[in-house]
């Protein structure tokens, strides 16, 4: 997912997390730290002014040969111990000074504590720093809450004493510890710990154990550089009915040869391995994380304070995920990131099925008491120049000022018939005072090709459409029909004489329109359709096919509605009821829909 999909979610669950942390934060007294201001030209002459506290930090850095670029212009985050860190840590290495130190170490020790920009603590999060150090490896940020005082905490060891030090070539934080870099490689880190010694043993069967065992600087592919391991531990393999190495292997490695990127073990393996440092709160923000496996996906989900994986729902169903075990992730490496999950998982099986999307069936909406209510009601769904749903998106929010000019709508006043009566009514157009194009979530799709139906109330004053699929992210897919709100299913050629004839429905499938909702000739057990077959309105809601899409990986979604010239731009009477994602070999004509949400089944 690319950009779009991901400044909705990453805002709203952004959100919820610091609202959670502002909570716990106010419950106590909350550090006040200093916001100084120095006239020192730069680092290093700050460090000079204050040697009581610092004289070891600089007599590193003048050891490291780092001191020019430090004390010239530029921008920079130095993390700095204090004289007590820097005499423990000295100490923790049997050094009895900092002249036992050798260049290089003093080198690397100061690079670990620079970042190459200026970076104050209202930019740190609950998780890596966006910058990489000068040493090549990520920090992170949180809070600690000590004796009713909460403090910055840096990668979970040093608590920050005196922040945001304004000098003249950047900003400086105080910090009671040294900061350790990882020096194992994420294989070695496994190999290391005892808790992992099946997975261990899988890494180096299947070749990964090499891959996740290269420093960054030999690294060729520079996505590949960091890379991010879900491990499962030996307990939790146990627990799954596993009860040596060997009774892993056997029921995963199906070829014989677990290096075969065709083996079974090989694609678990994959599956549990991604490009890129992601840390939980990296997880909690993103739609999916993108495996080593081809196109397989591990779908995340943020319930309460868990973080879930692979927590599905398909047509109704959900499909229970696996919990991250928050105790042993977050574990940095020399090359990357690990996580450990409560209980094993696997790639799922899942076999492609058709997905019928009520685009007013979202989570937001259905929330609200006014959703598929008695009564007639509306919900806005643009409100303080933004979408109130995370599953919508419009290009330009800040200009749709008129909140009933986007709203979904429950039991309409029109004797137009919709699934679950309800809809979407949108004012949208070409014209920059409307919004030119908008995007709605799908539900999960299983990969495989689609032919893809826009299902709405036709309109007079409704807008003409060209339709993609993640349009701007990987996979972009744009189809070819355009949708024409404004036109009814007698667009078809077929007309209200012979409607009703056994051949309306193939001559309307034959020029990219259906049926979508039950006629009146129509029964799901008694319960009879209410779209008439002849006359008035027989017509007005219309299924437009738009294309066949290729659906790659198995996840969700997002399609694009872009709006062209041609159809009205001064109305907000675009009416979206349904999309229907239906394999290619599969009925495209049923089932019909009626205003109960029933599903009516071919006769």
């Amino acid at each position: 997912m690319m950009k779009n999909n991901l400044n909705v979610r990453n805002i709203t669950i952004m959100m919820v997390v610091l609202a959670f942390t502002f909570v716990f934060i106010n419950a106590c007294k909350r550090e006040s730290y200093t916001l100084a201001t120095t006239d020192d030209v730069n680092i290093t002459g700050y460090l000079d002014r204050y040697p009581d506290q610092f004289s070891l930090m600089k007599q590193i850095i003048d050891r490291s040969g780092t001191t020019g670029f430090l004390g010239a212009y530029g921008k920079y985050t130095l993390f700095t111990p204090n004289n007590t860190a820097v005499t423990e840590w000295l100490k923790s290495k049997g050094k009895a000074a900092v002249a036992d130190l050798s260049v290089e170490e003093a080198k690397d020790m100061v690079k670990f504590h620079i970042l190459p920009d200026t970076v104050a603590t209202n930019r740190f999060t609950d998780g890596k720093l966006a910058q990489v150090t000068l040493y090549g490896q990520y920090l992170q940020t949180g809070a600690v809450n000590q004796g009713g005082t909460t403090s910055f905490i840096v990668n979970k060891l040093a608590k920050i004493t005196k922040s945001n030090i304004r000098v003249g070539n950047g900003i400086i934080h105080v910090m009671d510890h040294v900061l350790l870099p990882a020096t194992l490689s994420l294989a070695k880190s496994v190999e290391a710990n005892a808790r992992y010694t099946y997975f261990a043993q899988a890494l180096k069967e299947t070749g990964f154990y090499d891959s996740l065992n290269v420093s960054q600087a030999a690294v060729v592919d520079t996505t590949r550089r960091f890379q991010t391991l879900i491990l499962e531990s030996d307990s939790a393999l146990k627990a799954a009915g596993f009860s040596s190495y060997a009774s892993f292997k056997s029921r995963y490695s199906k070829t014989g040869n677990p290096k075969s990127h065709t083996d079974s073990l090989w694609l678990y393996m994959a599956y549990h391995i991604s490009t890129g440092p992601t840390y939980t709160p990296d997880i909690i923000t993103s739609p999916a994380i993108y495996t080593l496996a081809p196109k397989e996906i591990i779908t995340t989900k943020f319930s309460g304070q868990s973080i879930l994986l692979n927590e599905d729902e398909f047509n109704g169903i959900v499909e229970p995920g696996v919990e991250i075990n928050r105790t042993y992730s977050d574990v940095t490496a020399a090359n990357g990131v690990q996580h450990e999950v409560k209980k094993p998982f696997s790639i799922k099986v899942r076999v492609q099925a058709a997905v019928f999307f009520d685009v007013g069936d979202q989570p937001e909406l259905r929330a609200n008491p006014k959703w598929r209510g008695a009564s007639a009601a509306s919900i806005f769904i643009i409100a303080n120049g933004s979408s109130t749903l995370q599953g919508m998106l419009f290009n330009n929010p800040a200009k749709l000022t008129t909140p009933t000019q986007y709203d979904y709508v429950t039991v309409p006043a029109t004797p137009r018939r919709y699934n679950g009566n309800d809809f979407l009514n949108l004012s949208v157009g070409p014209n920059t005072a409307r919004a030119q194009w908008l995007e709605i979530k799908t539900p999960m799709l299983v990969k495989g090709k689609y032919k893809i139906w826009v299902c709405y109330a036709q309109n007079g004053n409704g807008a003409i459409t060209q339709v993609g699929v993640d349009v701007g992210r990987t996979g972009e897919q744009i189809l070819p029909n355009l949708v024409d709100f404004r036109q009814s299913l007698s667009a078809s050629g077929v007309v209200t004489a012979n409607s009703a004839l056994a051949s309306a429905d193939p001559l309307m499938l034959t020029n990219g329109f259906k049926r979508y909702i039950a006629t009146t000739a129509e029964y799901a057990g008694t319960l009879r359709g209410e779209q008439g077959v002849t006359g008035t309105g027989w017509d007005t809601m219309t299924g437009r096919l738009v294309g066949t899409a290729d659906i790659q990986t198995t996840d969700r979604h997002w399609v694009r509605f872009t709006m062209i010239p041609g159809g009205r731009e001064s109305n907000n009477n675009t009416w979206i009821d349904m999309i229907h994602f239906i394999p290619v070999d599969a009925d495209q004509n049923y089932p019909r829909f009626s205003t109960s949400a029933t599903q009516f089944k071919r006769p």
